[in-house]
């Protein structure tokens, strides 16, 4: 009689113990984040907790834009960088501030989104494609001061990554075919410069060139054969992160248009271009 009443007991008691034990390992968790891009602005939180976060960017904009973020040097606020960029006639970011990534290029009406490690200081979030007229957005005022408050606690996981990207000075290297499907990819820069991993989506029969020569002086009017469909935005050299896609059957395109600081020509008539085909 006694061995009947004492089973019952250990098994609640060894519930007990699972349910307590399993309250204290709870992992911590990855950060949500969702900007809006319009024309020509940012709409989102300005203060972030650091840590592994997914940044998420919704193109509600008529034309294309991407979320650029940079870290800025202790002392420098978002009108010093704006200025500074201004009086170079839109070119590169003064001296001191580093690509930190965000969401590539995204056509009107598309969405995109990327993880990775968020570190404490200040930020600006910029768009630097152009309209038109050839005017960056960042000059329209599209541009957003962002900073990411230090967090207590474990930092949280990583996503698991379908595949890997290495960015180098100039190249993609693909750790494997890309098939149809939802994906994460990871990215890493192993060069010694900043580098991006612009996603096009080409037009049928378009190649990478054909994309790329829409934007000549002289092309004709109209749009791109090809669609801007997010990636990791530049990042500076041993950074790195993931990005989400979800791609059907078509061709498609990696391309760099960050410009060498040597030559002044974009990475991309460096080589640093990538076609493939999706089954």
């Amino acid at each position: 009689m006694r061995r009947l009443i004492f089973l019952p007991l250990a098994l609640i008691l060894l519930t007990v113990l699972a349910a307590c034990g399993g309250d204290t390992e709870t992992a911590p968790q990855v950060n949500q984040v969702s900007y809006t891009a319009g024309d020509y602005q940012f709409f989102g939180p300005q203060f972030l907790p650091s840590g592994t976060t997914t940044l998420t960017l919704v193109n509600e904009g008529m034309e294309l834009h991407h979320q650029q973020l940079i870290t800025l040097p202790e002392g420098m606020t978002v009108e010093d960088l704006i200025a500074g960029m201004m009086s170079g006639e839109g070119g590169p970011p003064p001296p001191g501030v580093v690509a930190a990534g965000g969401v590539s290029a995204l056509n009107p009406g598309l969405s995109g989104s990327v993880t990775q490690n968020l570190t404490p200081g200040n930020y600006a979030m910029v768009c630097f494609v152009p309209n038109a007229e050839g005017i960056p957005h960042f000059a329209l005022g599209m541009v957003k001061a962002i900073t990411v408050i230090e967090a207590e606690g474990p930092l949280a996981a990583a996503p698991e990554t379908d595949l890997s990207i290495d960015m180098v000075d100039f190249g993609f290297g693909l750790s494997g075919p890309i098939s149809s499907g939802p994906k994460e990819i990871e990215v890493v820069n192993k060069g010694e410069q900043e580098h991006e991993a612009f996603l096009v989506g080409l037009a049928p029969g378009a190649t990478i060139q054909d994309f790329l020569g829409a934007f000549e002086p002289g092309a004709p009017p109209g749009p791109p054969p090809g669609r801007g469909l997010g990636g990791f935005q530049s990042i500076g050299s041993g950074g790195g992160g993931s990005f989400s896609v979800d791609l059907g059957p078509g061709d498609y395109a990696f391309v760099c248009f960050v410009e060498d600081p040597n030559t002044g020509a974009p990475h991309f008539a460096l080589g640093m271009l990538h076609e493939f085909t999706v089954q």
